[in-house]
């Protein structure tokens, strides 16, 4: 019941924003067009694999430019920019698609991971059926992605806004002429972020502005609740929203900041120069991992944070448990 009102608020919520400031965006000529319905899937099998394979599937899938990933129910799955789709589920690595795709974010709900990228490129792994989709959507580079109950909000170049229904994409979102970087949801709350600090809540009259105080390129927002959002970007920009307005945080770090996730109580940023922050609060702590390579993925599964990173030819994956520290690849 708790799942069906909250798919309720934020259908009704998007409805609002559809109706009032984002009828623009469906009517103003852009480069991206109206996005088409969703084609017939090409439906692949995930492919199992025993441990003895495992030295070869790793060498291939952590020789690639890895940018990406969440987890499902059932596994870990890893995005690249050229690069094939891996997979972990718990135990071997597999390769369940060996077509190259240029996908630069993820995110995953229940059983589905939807990845999104280069001219409206979308990628969907099925793990309840075991299967792959791969779809289009526009023309425009995404860059991206967070789940709703009942879909998906992608954003991308250009001030692209879509919403995923039940049949089809559909645009949806402020007049910003903007490119955008990162999305995030908290159903009936939602944010997006991007280019010379742009940055836009959805409230319950529609998309409102909320500029903040660095403007620079923002490439992450996350929601630790509906009425809160932590934004991070270039030179080490790291601003929180609450109570209505910005504060900003000593991120202790220059780099640029580029994936985040909400883990527990604590909001995960990572970045440029193998930089990781735990934020607590408005409270701050550095994780050496001992890389300088460029973080471009957290997310949390179970109890273990997953990060991923790359030096543009190689990726590679950490997992941080309670027990210890994983790591995957040689980037």
């Amino acid at each position: 019941m708790a799942s069906e009102l909250r798919a309720a608020l934020i259908a009704v919520v998007l409805v609002v924003a559809a109706t009032g400031v984002g009828v623009a965006v469906g009517q103003r000529a852009r480069a991206t067009p109206t996005p088409r319905p969703v084609p017939s899937p090409t439906q692949l099998a995930i492919p199992t694999a025993t441990p003895a394979d495992q030295a070869e599937v790793q060498r291939r899938a952590f020789a690639q430019p890895l940018t990406s990933g969440c987890a499902t129910d059932r596994a870990v799955w890893l995005f690249a920019d050229g690069g094939a789709a891996i997979r972990f589920d718990g135990r071997v690595w597999t390769i369940p698609d060996p077509t190259l795709r240029s996908l630069h974010a993820a995110a995953c709900r229940g059983g589905i991971a939807l990845a999104v990228g280069a001219g409206g490129s979308l990628l969907t792994a099925d793990d309840d059926r075991r299967e792959l989709r791969a779809d289009r959507v526009g023309i425009a580079d995404l860059h991206g992605v967070a789940m709703l109950p009942d879909g998906a909000l992608a954003v991308g170049m250009s001030g692209t806004v879509l919403r995923q229904g039940a049949l089809d994409w559909k645009p949806i979102g402020p007049d910003v002429p903007m490119d955008l970087f990162g999305v995030a949801t908290d159903p009936p709350s939602a944010w997006i972020v991007g280019a010379a600090g742009t940055a836009y809540r959805l409230t319950a009259s529609g998309w409102a502005l909320a500029p903040q105080p660095q403007a620079v390129t923002l490439w992450t927002v996350s929601m630790p609740s509906p009425d809160v959002a932590v934004v991070a970007g270039e030179r080490g920009a790291l601003v929180r929203w609450a109570d209505g307005r910005w504060t900003t945080i000593d991120a202790r770090t220059a780099a640029t900041l580029r994936a985040s996730a909400v883990v527990g109580a604590a909001t995960w940023v990572v970045g440029d120069s193998g930089t990781v922050i735990e934020l607590l609060g408005e409270s701050v702590r550095r994780i050496d991992l001992g890389t300088t390579c460029t973080l471009r993925a957290v997310f949390a599964r179970g109890s273990a944070v997953w990060v991923v990173g790359s030096d543009g030819i190689r990726g590679a994956a950490w997992r941080i448990a309670p027990t210890g520290t994983d790591r995957w690849g040689t980037c």
